[in-house]
C-alpha cells in the first residue's frame, strides 16, 4: 500500500532528476563550445585584419552559442564583421543583404577574409580551413586587404533612394568580378565629371554591359588599418582608381603621396582615389566635421551642469523662482486689466 500511494511521487521526482541531469549536461555543454570559440576569438584578434562573416542572421539559421548568434559575439569583441545591422544610416548598409557567400569576388569586394562556421555547415572550396575550435571551424579566404587596384568606365548620378537598385544589380552581375566599379555622385554631380549617366537607369545600362578584366592593373604592396585610418603602398601599372572598401563619406580626406587628393563614391559605395602608373604611398582618413567636435565640447560642459543640478537642485529652483519667475509672473499680473 505505501509504494502504491509513493508511486505518484516516486515518478515525479524520477522525472525531475532526471530533467536536472540533462540540465546539468546542457549547461557543461554549453560552457565547452563557449570556451572553444572563445579560443576562436584569440585567434582571430591575432590574424591580420579583415572581415569575418558568420554566416546569414536568419530565422533558419540553428547556429548559436548560449542562445546567441555568432555574429553578436563576434561584434561585442570589437572584430570587423559582414552581415546586416539593424539600423540603416550608411549607404551600403541595405546592399549587404545581396553578398552571396558563393561568390569569390564578393568575398573580395567586402575584404571578407575570414569565415566561421560550425563543422556541418557548407563552406565553399575557395574557404581554407586554419584551424578547428570544438565544433568551430575558422576558414581563411584570399582577398587584396581593404584596399584593390580597380577601373572605373561607367559614371552615374541620382538620388540615395536610387543607390540600392543599381548597387543591387551591380553586385548581381560580372563586374565585379573583374573590378569595374562604376563612379556614383549622389545629388548634383560636381563640374569635373563628364556626361554622367542617370542612376535610376544603372541597373539597365549595367546588366547590357560586357565586363573584361583586361591586363593587370598592379599590386597593393602592403596595408594599414588605423581607428580612423587606411594606408597603403601600391605599385599601379596603369591608370587606376585605388578602392576603399569602407562605406564613402565626404569627411574622408584622402593623400597620395602626401598631397591631398579628392576621393570619389565607387560601386557599390565606397571609396575611391584615381591614381597614375607608379608607386604610391596612400592614407585616407576620416575627419568628423567641425559641428560634430562643437557638440561634442556641449555635450562634454552639460556633465558639470548636471552634477551642479543634482548637488544643489533646491538652490537653483529658490533662485529661479525668486530671480526669473515671480518677476515675470508680476509683470503678467499688472498688465492684465
Amino acid at each position: 500500500m505505501t509504494v502504491l500511494v509513493l508511486f505518484p511521487v516516486y515518478s515525479e521526482r524520477i522525472s525531475y532528476l532526471e530533467d536536472g541531469g540533462l540540465c546539468v549536461r546542457e549547461h557543461q555543454r554549453i560552457g565547452v563550445d563557449y570556451q572553444d570559440f572563445s579560443a576562436l576569438l584569440e585567434k582571430l584578434r591575432q590574424l591580420p585584419p579583415g572581415r569575418v562573416w558568420a554566416g546569414p542572421q536568419t530565422t533558419v539559421d540553428k547556429y548559436f552559442i548560449r542562445n546567441v548568434h555568432p555574429y553578436d559575439l563576434l561584434h561585442a569583441e570589437g572584430l570587423d564583421v559582414m552581415g546586416t545591422i539593424s539600423h540603416r544610416y550608411s549607404l551600403n548598409s541595405d546592399v549587404l543583404i545581396d553578398f552571396n557567400e558563393r561568390r569569390l569576388d564578393h568575398y573580395n569586394i567586402f575584404n571578407v577574409r575570414y569565415v566561421v562556421a560550425p563543422e556541418e555547415r557548407f563552406v565553399p572550396d575557395f574557404a581554407k580551413p586554419l584551424q578547428q575550435f570544438g565544433r568551430h571551424i575558422l576558414y581563411q579566404v584570399e582577398t587584396t586587404g581593404y584596399f584593390d587596384l580597380v577601373g572605373s568606365d561607367l559614371t552615374f548620378a541620382g538620388g540615395k533612394t536610387d543607390l540600392y537598385r543599381a548597387a543591387s544589380s551591380w553586385l548581381a552581375s560580372g563586374l565585379p568580378g573583374v573590378k569595374q566599379h562604376p563612379v556614383v555622385s549622389i545629388g548634383n554631380p560636381p563640374q569635373a565629371m563628364e556626361r554622367p549617366m542617370l542612376l535610376s537607369a544603372a541597373a539597365n545600362v549595367i546588366n547590357k554591359a560586357s565586363p573584361t578584366a583586361g591586363p593587370s592593373r598592379g599590386t597593393v604592396l602592403s596595408e594599414q588599418v588605423g581607428s580612423n585610418y587606411f594606408a597603403a603602398k601600391v605599385t599601379v601599372e596603369r591608370e587606376s582608381m585605388l578602392l576603399l572598401k569602407a562605406t564613402y563619406h565626404p569627411n574622408w580626406r584622402g593623400t597620395v603621396d602626401g598631397v591631398k587628393t579628392d576621393t570619389v563614391m565607387l560601386m557599390p559605395s565606397f571609396v575611391g582615389i584615381q591614381l597614375s602608373p607608379g608607386d604610391h604611398e596612400v592614407r585616407i582618413e576620416y575627419r568628423p566635421s567641425r559641428l560634430r567636435i562643437i557638440l561634442l565640447g556641449l555635450g562634454l560642459m552639460t556633465l558639470p551642469l548636471i552634477a551642479m543640478g543634482e548637488k544643489r537642485g533646491a538652490d537653483l529652483r529658490s533662485w529661479f523662482g525668486l530671480r526669473i519667475k515671480d518677476p515675470i509672473f508680476s509683470l503678467i499680473r499688472r498688465r492684465d486689466p
